[in-house]
């Protein structure tokens, strides 16, 4: 059997349990969607209320722009160092890490942003109360995405994907097993080089979400919530993929799931990476066979 079949037989064998997985990120994905589109609760207010007679700003950064940023950025650099590690299950796991940690991220921000109805800081700029009428006479999309001020979904989605991210160059480069020494030249070896790697994601969370309460989109208690979600989130997804970043464990994906392939062979894969990319989580005698 040549190296290339040997590749779509791993994609054409995944695991179901990997399956299953992708299906319910996927429905918490379309969930999450279809809530964002539902009105949301419409809560009192009082016209000359303060905290909401902010003006109107533009974004600081898209939400689309955001979005992309957090989910790719993760997803671009896990599966890039998985690819050169010629390793298919780090593929694996790197995609339904995120992904997983980005749809239960998402789907508890839209549900809470329609139940709270809290008004952002701008929604009388929004409204634009009519005195006679009184009543908000400004653009119904403008009034209604006003009412979705908690917790803050560009915070909630900035933390998910870069914990997701620190939490990983933290495990792969060893920067939070401070008493373990790494073996490299003086650049690698070098602890502080290393954290300071690990908080870069954490640090450009911040920025974005420092400048929600910056553009008047978001009080701050929706950005502190926020963020709290977005860390929990991509914490809980991160650990269900892969290994701690305290842990002493050689850098690679925790194993979950047995694939169907190496079942065949007799094989279990503790990992994938000592056979070649093609090879992925093979027995040692079947992949001497392969060769």
């Amino acid at each position: 059997m040549d190296r290339h079949s040997e590749w779509l037989q791993w994609l054409f064998f995944l695991d179901r349990p990997y399956i299953v997985d992708m299906l319910c990120s996927s429905v918490m994905w379309f969930t999450s969607r279809y809530i964002s589109t539902l009105a949301p609760f419409e809560r009192d207010f009082d016209h000359k209320d303060p905290l909401i007679d902010h003006k109107h700003r533009p974004n600081t950064i898209g939400g689309e722009l955001n979005l992309t940023l957090v989910l790719f950025l993760p997803l671009g650099l896990t599966v890039a160092v998985a690819l050169i590690r010629r390793s298919l299950m780090e593929v694996y796991h790197s995609f339904l890490g995120i992904i997983s940690a980005s749809a239960l991220t998402n789907l508890m921000t839209e549900f809470l942003k329609n139940r709270v109805g809290r008004l952002r800081p701008d929604f009388l700029a929004r409204c634009k109360w009519d005195k006679e009428l009184k009543a908000c006479t400004g653009k119904l999309d403008s009034i209604l995405e006003g009412r979705r001020s908690f917790p803050s979904g560009h915070s909630s989605m900035a933390f998910c994907g870069m914990t997701f991210l620190s939490l990983w160059i933290a495990m792969a480069t060893g920067a939070w097993r401070i008493t373990e020494t790494v073996p490299g030249g003086a650049f690698h070896r070098s602890k502080l080089v290393r954290l300071v790697l690990s908080l870069v994601p954490l640090a450009f969370a911040t920025w974005v979400a420092v400048s929600r309460l910056e553009d008047y989109r978001h009080h701050k208690e929706d950005v502190i919530v926020g963020s709290l979600i977005g860390i929990v989130c991509a914490t809980i997804c991160y650990h269900l993929y892969w290994p701690s970043p305290f842990s002493a464990q050689p850098y690679g994906p925790r194993v979950l799931y047995g694939p169907n392939l190496s079942e065949q062979h007799g094989g279990l894969p503790v990992t994938d990476n000592a056979y070649g990319y093609e090879l992925a989580g093979l027995s040692n005698e079947h992949a001497e066979q392969s060769v």
